[in-house]
């Protein structure tokens, strides 16, 4: 009986086993390679959300920039006296046009003004109250129901003081004071005790005389006591 042939040749497997071996190691390879290729689209789907996403935040930090710059622009444009009527508080107060008009405005000015002034822009603005309602009420056309609006606004850096009343003829303008008389002092007075004033024609046919007392220096004042919830009309 003839021997069997020898499995191995030189001590190393046969032929059909290494290429098996090899198979299978190209095999796992090819599974790896799988895998590797389904996690690199994955990793690639990611980067795509990531960069869309990103491309968002840019769109939208451009759009804050330019409304942050649009507010800036329109803040730098606005003048002081735009800034200062933003934080002006206003009495309005309705009186009768007589002769107890200017005791009832400096009543309301001391009421609104005590102790939230020095001492010296208080009296000045205490002064042109008297000089404005004063002015108003001799100038003026009154009737039985006649009255005038006095408008106290105070902000952080003036005392604007307003009289409106219905007559609406007649220069309102400083003239030399008559010595004889005792008159033309009131509108000079006012050009002295004011940093500004001014009159304006009202479309509905009345006449508003203002002054302006500057504040300085520039402090934060405390608020003001309220009269009637923040009005008085002095007919009720």
């Amino acid at each position: 009986m003839a021997a069997p042939r020898a499995a191995t040749t030189n001590g190393q497997a046969p032929l059909v086993g290494k290429r098996a071996s090899a198979q299978s190691e190209l095999e796992v390879l090819r599974a790896r390679c799988r895998r590797q290729a389904s996690v690199i689209d994955i990793l690639g789907e990611a980067i795509a959300v990531l960069r869309a996403g990103a491309s968002a935040l840019k769109a939208e930090n451009a759009d804050l920039r330019a409304t942050h710059q649009r507010v800036h622009d329109r803040s730098s444009a606005r003048t002081p006296a735009d800034a200062a009527a933003e934080d002006t508080e206003l009495i309005e107060v309705c009186l009768p046009l007589d002769a107890r008009a200017p005791a009832a405005a400096r009543a309301i000015v001391a009421r609104g003004l005590r102790d939230r002034l020095p001492a010296p822009a208080f009296d000045r603005a205490q002064l042109l109250t008297s000089e404005l309602v004063a002015n108003r009420v001799r100038h003026s056309d009154p009737s039985a129901e006649a009255v005038l609006v006095f408008r106290l606004g105070l902000s952080q850096r003036a005392v604007r003081l307003e009289v409106e009343d219905p007559g609406h003829r007649g220069a309102v303008a400083p003239r030399p004071p008559d010595l004889n008389r005792g008159g033309g002092f009131g509108l000079n007075l006012v050009q002295e005790l004011s940093e500004r004033w001014g009159l304006e024609r009202v479309a509905a046919g009345s006449t508003r005389v203002w002054a302006q007392v500057e504040l300085r220096p520039l402090a934060r004042l405390p608020r003001p006591p309220r009269i009637n919830g923040g009005a008085l009309d002095a007919r009720s």
